[in-house]
């Protein structure tokens, strides 16, 4: 009964803060759309509009990061209650066909 109860406390703080991160991220994103639609000088218009771009770029790249570790740790606990050791197990067949990490 533990093990189950702790499961599901760490799937909901997981998805707590995995929706927490991610509307973060999309409020910074929000800002940034606000700030240029201010601007009307054409020529740091298309400065700003390629800025815009980058940090985009970058938000995603960073709330697909935070997303996948959320995901990723609850999916490792999950397997550990159960009993799976994935990790160990992929460590071991690294070391036994000779590559080095």
């Amino acid at each position: 009964m533990k093990d189950a109860t702790i499961t599901v406390i760490g799937v909901i703080l997981g998805l707590i803060f995995g929706v927490g991160g991610i509307s973060f991220l999309f409020n910074i994103l929000s800002e940034t759309a606000t700030e240029l639609s201010k601007l009307s000088s054409a020529a740091s218009l298309i400065v700003l509009i390629a800025i815009a771009a980058i940090i985009i770029i970058k938000v995603r790249i960073f709330s697909s990061l935070i997303v996948g570790a959320v995901i990723g740790a609850i999916l490792n606990m999950i397997l550990e209650v159960n009993g799976i050791h994935l990790f160990r197990d992929v460590f071991q067949i690294f070391l036994s066909s000779g590559l080095n990490l």
